[in-house]
């Protein structure tokens, strides 16, 4: 999937990233060489790619939704 641009000009994760850095966020914070300063702002980017994933898990549940109905009409 392509990264999409936001309005102040940074790209936000697609799913697939988004997957990939929260699993890299959890192996550094399981690291025990990891910092406690860098804990926090881990967990906050952490959560905002969680929610990232939820709006595109959404998104497709509504084209997956969408698909069924008009399968259902047509039967």
């Amino acid at each position: 999937m392509k990264k999409k641009i936001e309005a102040e000009g940074t790209a936000t994760p697609g799913y697939r990233e988004a997957v990939e850095e929260l699993e890299s966020i959890v192996a550094k914070i399981e690291d025990p060489s990891t910092k406690i300063e860098e804990i926090s702002s881990l967990v906050k980017r952490a959560m905002d790619l969680a929610q990232i994933c939820k709006k595109e898990l959404g998104r497709y549940r509504e084209e997956i939704d969408k698909l069924q109905k008009e399968q259902d009409g047509r039967a």
